[in-house]
């Protein structure tokens, strides 16, 4: 079975009274509830992820839960955690819904159950001290979240150590920490198998990296191009750089969620041995000019952005979370395309 699957079940039968409530599988996935006077009736389980209205209302549109509705089958709403604007929702709907963290509205037929809930734990007093090494980890782990299909099960599942140690650059001991520190602000949560972890807040954690990212006023050296059209002004890059060139900002966002009209800066990352040196050796031999008013924007990668890059239309882009980073550190009309990338690109923290 999903792990959202079980995470659905396990909140329900949880939450129910003793006895209560016998919960059958069948064959088609929902499940047969057996109510204390004896009728049995046909019970659809959805899994809304972190329980912010948009993803309620995903799980309430879904066809196998409007079906279930039109039928008069029962039907309950799940979720890590039901927030207050969720629950007026839910509420005008007339649907029943859970929580892992133990909250509960059921109308099970007879059955009836109002719980608030309580977390295990506080989230800390204060808000998380960023630091490089804390944003390169949790830019890794955004870099697997962001990949998933929001549906799927698994979507939530934060990656072991030793992958995200991999994939940032740091060491086991900066990502273990970081993780305790995320645990401690609830961004992540106890999974159901044995030192196993998920997201509990991913856009909170996502708002939180992106807007320090965005402070962090990274350094991006400017160049003039003797063409206007961005996507010859890539070719360009790719033909002094090659392999080594990792776009980001609007070259990237364009290429997957086109929003964008007229002319915009192409920034990008290079991933040379070099660094700066490299930089300077590659634009000089393309014959790029410094400019204060530049159409490129060029900077060193580092190794969380190098090595969570992919490939997308034959070219290496950054991972979508530091798209829309550099996006959002952007002109006005790069803030505006952000927020249209992330809606898309990246649901799983939206």
């Amino acid at each position: 079975m999903p792990n959202t699957e079980e995470f659905a079940i396990t909140a329900l039968a949880e939450a129910l009274p003793n006895g209560s409530v016998v919960l059958s599988p069948r064959r088609d996935g929902s499940w047969t509830a057996t109510l204390p006077d004896g009728s049995r009736r046909r019970l659809v389980v959805s899994w809304a992820g972190y329980g912010y209205p948009r993803d309620v209302q995903r799980a309430l549109i879904d066809p196998e839960v409007r079906a279930a509705r039109e039928h008069g089958d029962l039907i309950v709403i799940a979720a890590h955690t039901v927030s207050p604007g969720a629950r007026q929702l839910l509420r005008s709907e007339g649907a029943s819904w859970v929580g892992r963290d133990g909250s509960a509205e059921l109308r099970l037929g007879t059955v009836w159950v109002d719980r608030d809930g309580a977390s295990p734990s506080r989230p800390a007093d204060r808000p998380l001290t960023w630091s490089p090494a804390r944003a390169d980890v949790t830019e890794a782990l955004l870099a697997v979240l962001t990949k998933q299909d929001p549906a799927t099960a698994g979507a939530s599942d934060v990656p072991d150590v030793e992958t995200v140690a991999r994939m940032s650059g740091r060491s086991l001991g900066t990502v273990a920490g970081t993780y305790a520190l995320l645990d401690a602000q609830q961004w992540t949560a106890p999974g159901l198998r044995p030192r196993s972890r998920v997201v509990a807040n991913g856009p909170a954690m996502f708002d939180s990296w992106s807007r320090w990212t965005g402070e962090q006023r990274r350094r991006f050296d400017g160049f003039h191009s003797v063409h206007r059209d961005p996507a010859r002004i890539v070719e360009q890059l790719v033909e002094a750089f090659g392999d080594e060139l990792v776009l980001t900002g609007a070259a990237a966002s364009e290429l997957s969620r086109p929003t964008l009209t007229g002319g915009w800066v192409v920034t990008a990352y290079v991933a040379s041995p070099d660094a700066w040196r490299g930089i300077d050796e590659a634009t000089r031999r393309a014959r790029l000019i410094p400019a204060s008013v530049p159409r490129i924007r060029l900077a060193p990668t580092t190794p969380v952005i190098e090595r969570t890059a992919s490939i997308v239309d034959g070219r290496r882009v950054a991972a979508p979370a530091r798209v829309y980073a550099d996006l959002a550190a952007g002109t006005d009309r790069e803030r505006e395309a952000a927020e249209s990338f992330r809606a898309t690109m990246l649901q799983v923290v939206s």
